[in-house]
C-alpha cells in the first residue's frame, strides 16, 4: 500500500513527523497546506519536497489524488480539517488533543462512523519503553488492582505558541498527555473529575497555569494530578513524575530514568515479616524517539486495517478527561463522564 499524502500544517512538530515519514518507502508527500508560506517553503527545503504548496485543504483535496491527510494544525481547527478530509474519502492520522469541544469531538466521531474512514491521534508517550513496561507489570495482577495513580510535571513552557491564547493553557494544550497516560498506565475509563485551576503569582501566563485535579476511573483507581507550566527550577520530566499504587506493591517513576518497584504476597505483609519482592524496570541505554513507535503503529493501522491504540474511539477517552475537567472548573463542582458507542459519544453531567 502506497500512502499519497495531503501534510496539513507546518509547525514545529512538523519535523518528528516527517523525519519518520520520508524513511519509509511507502509515503509519498503530495501537497503541503500552510497558510503561511515560509513555513512550508522551509519545509521543502529541508526535505526536498518539489510538491505543491496550497493555503487551504479544500483547493489541496481538488487538486490533488491523495488517500491519506496529515493534521498538524493547531487544536482550534482540528475539527474542520479532519471531518473535510474523512468526508473527502480521506483517511486521517493528527496531532493531539483531536478537538477543543464536546460537540467538536462527537461530530468527529460521528463523521468516522457515516464515512467509514479512520481517524488515529498521536500520543507519542505511551510508545516510551519505561512506560510500556510499567503498563505491563500493573495490568499483569502481580501486584493486585492498581488502586491509586499520583502523577505530576512542573516545567517551564515557552510563550511562543497558541497555548497563551487559552483560558486554561496548561490544561488545554500539555495536560492532555498526562492523561493519556494516567488511564493507559492503569487501564483504566475515566468515569469523573474534580479539577481546580488557577494561575500562581507571578506567571507568565495570561491564563491558568496551574492545576490540581482527582479523577475516578472505572476500574476503581483514583488519579490525583498537580501541575503548574511555569515553574521556576527544580523541574520534573515532561513525561510526569508518577507513583502507581497496587493493592500489594507499588511502581514509581520520575520520568526519565529507571523505575523501582516493590510488592508483597499478602495485604499487611510488613506487619507479618513477609519481605517485599523489588525489582528495576532499567531505562534502555539507546532510548527511541517516541513517535516513531506511535508513527508505526499508526500506519500498520492502515495498512492491516486492525484498530490502533489511539484510534479516534479510544483517545476520545483522554480528551474527554481535559473537557470535563474545563467543565468542572467553571461549574464548580465534580463532573461525571458518560460514553456511549453510538452518538454522542460523550456526555458530560
Amino acid at each position: 500500500m502506497k500512502f499519497r499524502i495531503i501534510f496539513a500544517g507546518c509547525g514545529d512538530i512538523a519535523y518528528r513527523w516527517l523525519d519518520h515519514i520520508t524513511k519509509r518507502d511507502d509515503c509519498e508527500i503530495i501537497a503541503i497546506v500552510e497558510k503561511n508560506p515560509a513555513r512550508a517553503e522551509n519545509y521543502q527545503a529541508r526535505y526536498n519536497f518539489k510538491c505543491p504548496i496550497y493555503n487551504s485543504l479544500e483547493d489541496a483535496i481538488a487538486k490533488e489524488q491523495g488517500n491519506l491527510i496529515i493534521d498538524l494544525t493547531y487544536v482550534t481547527v482540528h475539527h474542520d480539517i479532519v471531518t473535510t478530509a474523512l468526508r473527502a474519502g480521506y483517511n486521517v492520522l493528527g496531532e493531539k488533543p483531536m478537538g477543543f469541544t464536546v460537540d467538536q469531538v462527537n461530530d468527529m466521531l460521528r463523521t468516522v462512523d457515516e464515512t467509514g474512514k479512520r481517524y488515529i491521534v498521536m500520543q507519542n508517550r505511551r510508545y516510551i519503553e519505561q512506560v510500556k513496561k510499567i503498563r505491563a507489570l500493573v495490568t499483569s495482577g502481580i501486584m493486585g488492582a492498581p488502586v491509586y495513580l499520583a502523577g505530576e510535571i512542573f516545567v517551564c513552557a515557552d510563550m511562543a505558541s497558541i497555548r497563551n491564547q487559552f483560558k486554561y493553557p496548561q490544561l488545554q494544550d500539555n495536560n492532555i498527555h498526562s492523561f493519556d497516560l494516567a488511564r493507559y498506565l492503569v487501564d483504566g475509563t475515566p468515569t469523573s473529575v474534580h479539577y481546580h485551576s488557577f494561575n500562581p503569582k507571578g506567571s507568565m501566563y495570561t491564563g491558568d497555569a496551574a492545576g490540581d485535579a482527582v479523577f475516578e476511573f472505572d476500574n476503581g483507581c483514583v488519579y490525583s494530578f498537580r501541575g503548574y507550566n511555569g515553574s521556576e527550577g527544580c523541574y520534573t520530566s515532561w513525561d510526569n513524575v508518577w507513583r502507581v499504587c497496587c493493592e500489594l506493591g507499588t511502581v514509581v517513576w520520575d520520568g526519565a530514568g529507571d523505575a523501582y518497584y516493590e510488592y508483597t504476597s499478602e495485604r499487611g505483609g510488613i506487619f507479618k515479616g513477609i519481605p517485599y519482592q523489588s525489582g528495576v524496570i532499567k531505562r534502555p541505554e539507546v532510548v527511541r524517539d517516541q513517535h516513531d513507535g506511535a508513527l508505526e503503529e499508526m500506519f500498520n493501522a492502515l495498512k492491516t486495517g486492525k484498530p490502533a491504540g489511539t484510534e479516534c474511539k479510544d483517545n476520545i477517552k483522554s480528551i474527554a478527561m481535559v473537557l470535563a475537567s474545563v467543565k468542572s472548573i467553571e461549574e464548580n463542582r465534580k463532573i461525571d463522564i458518560i460514553f456511549d458507542d453510538k452518538y454522542p459519544y460523550l456526555t458530560l453531567k
